[in-house]
């Protein structure tokens, strides 16, 4: 198994995936097709599953996602939640700009959908 880097665009989020347990994704997420562009990260986590992990620590660094973005990351992070009920020790960590209200207002409402604890981090330029 290795690890997953994708680059990011001017549309799509920077990911890295390190086999370690620690997973990026930074950046905007306003790809043309969400489903496409989040379906290598839903095949490397279906791998890394099967290497029985002990902990995944998961950092959102989102600047803007648009709404099929929003569905996507939500499914993904309900799969996380999913492992973390499998002995994996999950972290969840969502880094939002300090005058960017509307992210960390979407960070909270992903929280509450997942029904896990998400810590919400204030980044200071």
């Amino acid at each position: 198994m290795e690890n997953l880097i994708i680059a990011s665009t001017l549309k799509s989020p920077g990911v890295t995936f390190n086999t370690n347990g620690d997973l990026l994704i930074a950046g905007k997420s306003i790809p043309e097709d969400s489903n496409s562009y989040y379906k290598p990260l839903f095949a490397w986590l279906e791998e890394f599953k099967k290497t029985s992990p002990p902990e995944v620590n998961l950092t959102l660094k989102l600047e803007y996602m648009n709404t099929s973005s929003v569905r996507i990351i939500l499914k993904f992070l309900q799969n996380l939640v999913a492992m973390s009920k499998e002995n994996v020790k999950l972290k969840i960590k969502w880094v939002y700009d300090f005058d960017d209200d509307d992210i960390c207002e979407q960070g909270e409402i992903i929280q509450e959908s997942i029904k896990f604890p998400i810590e919400m981090v204030e980044h200071r330029a």
